[in-house]
């Protein structure tokens, strides 16, 4: 079967929860496919200039036909973002009070198809040349990543129905609630990482086909060892993108109380593309990129792993650490991370400041909470999340031919 996975950022120093879901899927379907990556030049997710060189390559065993960028982040999309926002900023969508949102969704609700479709292209990135790719029908298969972008939009729109399969990266942020998203993905067919996603879903576009299935996520279980080392302080983690949006500024406030509440603090580190400036802080650490060992080290010897985060489809990187068998703290208002903590007995949630500096002076004074938590995590990851039960998921929905 000829399949393409069509993404809007590749590369293996690109950072992002579609970007990486993106590689593992391609790269265990090329094991029983034959598979392409379609995706643009580009390399940041905000102004989409170009990073890599268009045409076709082999990266790691996997073949990439990368697509120019016609235009990037218009500067209409500033505003128009800004109207969508009226009275919030993006990072506070989640903990809106419910008669706020509602508000916000009657609203938004009324743009006119025109706009709401302006907004989506205007964000960018547009590549005509990628979707004339999709329209020779060079393909079986396609599978989109994330609803959010052009790539998907448009390239939905080029690809006949049937052939169209989708994993939306779907969560409760307000572009999430513009129409036409919905109106586009009944397209295709419904890849969701989660429960939770699946039943934002359906609220969100009740229209849609039913064709959603869980299908989850796959990450590698690396061998058991020791939780912790013994030596060094300890210390907080958050691996991801350094990005308001991932509720950073939030989590610098939070520590900043709890270098004031507890004697001894931990530190911060901070791992991730930084995209946002941080204030110079005591005990703050970004250390910006790692490389895998450095990143497995960090994660097995943290005293938690800390997802800030209000918007999450799945929470890579809580799987990753659950997996070395590190407990986890996540913001309350993110649905998925909370049912990752419900489901899996390994973490808490935790809606502010205050809430954080309880969870961390009890980590610190109950160390087998810690080992007890990852246990659980680990147990959860093994049963819910094996790379090779992912496979055997991904086969049913794109299997072999005999």
């Amino acid at each position: 079967m000829r399949i393409a996975v069509v993404v809007q950022r590749f590369g293996r120093d690109i950072l992002g929860g579609a970007e990486t879901h993106a590689d593992v899927v391609a790269r265990i379907l090329a094991r029983h496919h034959d598979v392409e990556v379609l995706t643009s030049t580009a390399g940041d997710y905000q102004s989409w200039a170009e990073t890599f060189a268009p045409g076709p390559s082999e990266e790691d065993g996997l073949r990439v036909r990368r697509f120019a960028v016609a235009r990037g982040r218009a500067p209409s999309w500033e505003t128009m973002a800004s109207f969508l926002h009226d009275g919030f900023i993006g990072s506070d969508f989640a903990r809106l009070p419910a008669f706020v949102k509602e508000d916000f969704v009657a609203r938004v609700r009324e743009w006119p198809d025109a706009l709401q479709e302006e907004f989506v292209l205007a964000q960018g990135p547009l590549c005509p040349d990628l979707h004339a790719a999709l329209r020779t029908g060079a393909h079986d298969r396609v599978l989109f990543f994330t609803y959010l972008y052009p790539t998907t939009y448009e390239g939905l729109f080029a690809v006949p129905r049937g052939r169209a399969f989708v994993i939306p990266t779907l969560h409760d942020e307000a572009p999430a609630y513009l129409p036409v998203f919905g109106r586009r993905l009944s397209r295709a067919e419904l890849l969701c990482s989660t429960d939770a996603e699946i039943a934002l879903l359906k609220r969100l576009y009740p229209a849609v086909p039913q064709r959603a299935r869980r299908i989850g996520y796959g990450i590698p279980l690396p061998e058991r060892r020791e939780h912790r080392t013994t030596a060094g302080a300890p210390f907080l983690l958050y691996a991801g993108r350094i990005d308001a949006q991932k509720g950073i500024g939030e989590l610098v406030d939070w520590y900043r109380m709890l270098r004031v509440a507890i004697p001894e603090p931990p530190s911060l580190r901070l791992i991730g593309e930084a995209a946002l400036p941080l204030p110079s802080l005591p005990g703050l650490e970004v250390l910006g990129f790692v490389d895998e060992a450095e990143k497995d080290r960090l994660m097995r010897d943290a005293l938690a792993l800390v997802h800030p985060s209000p918007y999450e489809s799945l929470g890579i990187v809580l799987l990753e650490a659950m997996a070395r068998e590190t407990p986890i703290i996540v913001n309350a208002a993110s649905e998925v991370m909370v049912d990752h903590c419900r489901r899996s007995g390994a973490g808490v949630w935790v809606r502010d400041g205050a809430e954080l500096v309880a969870a961390t002076r009890r980590f610190l004074a109950e160390p087998e909470l810690g080992r007890t938590l990852g246990r659980r995590g680990r147990g959860y990851v093994e049963a819910e999340y094996a790379l090779e039960a992912y496979e055997r998921r991904l086969l049913e929905v794109f299997p072999v031919d005999r």
